[in-house]
């Protein structure tokens, strides 16, 4: 492999990483009502705001020691985890589209951010799933939305097969089936089954890119 590729590599997986830290943010924030995007990061036992030290990926949670710098309450190692599968599943993903500066398209571009965020809102449905036990309706809508503005691209591009997206709309609905029942239920599941649901899509999606 070339150089240029281990640098290309190497920065999408800290793109992936960075990423995974935003969606541990959205885990906590997106149920209890509070903005994503505008608010910065605080510790939520003493509630002072976070500097850019404290919100590096990977790297804070190690030199911190997993505790905060402020009031020493230990950080869950939840964050830490998500931030490195986010990295290896964004970089597994690129591995998979065969991403090469020298071959880049416009279309092999568009992909890799559509796969970036698509990843992005099935591991916050996850992440809300395994901690509440419920899908989260409004990110089930963003990626179903997203599925379906990215087929629709294809199709009108005429550039890609669109049969191998089905397995998108497949998950989607399954997400939808469980959001439904869960509504008519009114109860808390016991189990995170959409954590799981979520962890053989992303298989799925990666793997079969390898395949295609």
């Amino acid at each position: 492999m070339d150089t240029y590729l281990y640098v290309i590599y190497t920065i999408i997986f800290i793109m992936g990483c960075l990423n995974g830290s935003f969606c541990t943010l959205a885990v906590y924030r997106i149920p209890i009502g509070k903005d994503i995007t505008h608010e910065r990061s605080f510790c939520p036992n003493c509630n002072h705001k976070l500097g850019f030290l404290d919100l590096i990926p990977v790297l804070s949670y190690i030199f911190l020691r997993g505790k905060c710098r402020y009031c020493g309450q230990k950080i869950r190692i939840r964050y830490l985890i998500l931030e490195i599968a986010s990295g290896t599943l964004l970089l597994l993903y690129a591995l998979s589209l065969n991403m090469n500066i020298k071959e880049m398209s416009l279309d092999k571009i568009i992909g890799f951010f559509f796969g970036m965020m698509y990843i992005t809102s099935i591991m916050i449905i996850a992440g809300i799933d395994k901690e509440k036990k419920y899908i989260q309706r409004s990110v089930l809508l963003f990626g179903a939305v997203l599925v379906f503005i990215y087929i629709l691209y294809l199709s009108i591009v005429g550039n890609a097969n669109i049969d191998r997206y089905a397995i998108y709309l497949f998950f989607m609905f399954a997400y939808f089936c469980i959001n439904i029942c869960d509504n008519i239920s009114k109860k808390q599941r016991k189990k995170a089954i959409g954590f799981y649901i979520c962890i053989c899509n992303l298989v799925a999606v990666i793997a079969a890119n390898f395949v295609m």
